[in-house]
């Protein structure tokens, strides 16, 4: 019986059990990534921490990162995880190219309007990052209570339009992706959906040309990183992803194979760091790091499971880990007790979401 007659149902499930990274798999990557997310959010703020090129590229980052590993000392570990950690939010934008392809172009079929998608989906984001930012003010302004939040600036990032403000004013926190995740979900509906791979490449390529012309070090590179250039890249290879590899691409469904491409690419995600042009095709490395990463953790039941959970948690963990932070940060620089500080901080940060999901879900824990 062939495709065409086969019940749909059938269909769909053979697609995305074929595909590249399954349903479980996509929730242990989240997993993965709000994790690193979570703890460089923290420790990259840590006296004597050298912040990872994120937003800019300097060299003076890179150049700490290897002082301390030439001369180690107790903040090495911290170092460690700025120098390879901010890039879990790449994951969550690949992940989105990814999932939005699987359901709008291989899954059941569901088309919708321009208006439909882009409303439903910014409903989506309107209410999860305005019930995260009302909880960080909450708690920022009674621990500041001389802090003046600037209404207009505060406005503009409630609506997800933040990030194209010139002057960058954005609160501390991943409030920032919201706004530039938005721009992609347009972009994906607009002009990528359905459409031929070409325009997808096309795309990222004018975004490194841009990028690549532009100061590593200025305002404008920050600006261009904090909107949808910064995204362009790892959504459209979740795009492409979706569109074209399945399991068995280079044989990362066998363990010893998956090894040795972990290695490789993770070599090539460290060397691409020491550069600004390769800097900024790095999300290629990142991406192919951690897929081979999830795939030899759904070997080890314990981690799966562990991951799995986390997957689950994660977008409440994304918007109620900056409340927490903000409330040990400034004890932990005066302190020194960087370590312990850490420890207490997943802690709460996870037996925080646990309370708070229902809250973000608008469902009941089971």
């Amino acid at each position: 019986m062939t495709n065409d007659t086969q019940p749909k149902s059938i269909v769909e499930k053979t697609a995305v059990t074929s595909s590249l990274l399954s349903r479980s798999e996509c929730n242990i990557m989240r997993g993965f990534a709000i994790l690193y997310i979570i703890i460089d959010n923290l420790t990259r703020l840590f006296n004597g921490v050298f912040p990872d090129n994120e937003f800019v590229y300097l060299r003076s980052s890179v150049e700490g990162f290897l002082n301390n590993l030439s001369h180690p000392n107790s903040m090495l570990t911290f170092n460690f995880i700025s120098f390879y950690c901010p890039y879990g939010v790449m994951l969550f934008i690949f992940l989105s190219g990814y999932g939005l392809t699987l359901k709008y172009e291989k899954g059941n079929g569901q088309s919708t309007s321009h208006k439909d998608f882009i409303v439903s989906h910014y409903k989506k984001m309107f209410i999860m990052h305005a019930k995260g930012l009302a909880l960080f003010l909450s708690v920022f302004l009674i621990l500041n209570p001389n802090y003046i939040v600037g209404g207009l600036y505060t406005i503009l990032q409630v609506l997800l339009i933040g990030n194209l403000n010139p002057l960058q004013r954005i609160l501390p926190g991943p409030y920032w992706f919201f706004g530039m995740i938005m721009e992609m979900y347009i972009i994906y509906r607009l002009i990528i959906y359905n459409r031929k791979d070409s325009i997808a490449i096309i795309l990222t390529i004018l975004s490194l040309v841009v990028m690549a012309f532009t100061n590593p070090e200025g305002g404008m590179m920050r600006y261009l990183r904090y909107n949808c250039f910064f995204a362009i890249l790892p959504f459209c290879m979740g795009v492409l992803a979706a569109r074209h590899l399945n399991n068995k691409t280079l044989s990362i469904h066998k363990p010893v194979v998956c090894v040795g491409w972990l290695i490789l690419f993770f070599i090539l995600l460290t060397l691409s760091k020491f550069n600004f042009y390769s800097w900024l095709i790095m999300p290629i490395f990142v991406v192919s790091t951690a897929v081979c990463i999830v795939k030899l953790i759904c070997k080890v039941k314990l981690f799966d499971n562990i991951f799995s959970w986390l997957g689950a948690l994660s977008g409440v963990l994304f918007v109620v880990h900056p409340t927490v932070r903000v409330m040990l940060l400034d004890r932990a620089n005066e302190s020194g007790t960087y370590y312990h500080t850490v420890l207490i901080y997943l802690f709460l940060s996870i037996v925080l979401s646990i309370i708070l999901k229902p809250v973000f879900s608008g469902k009941k824990n089971k």
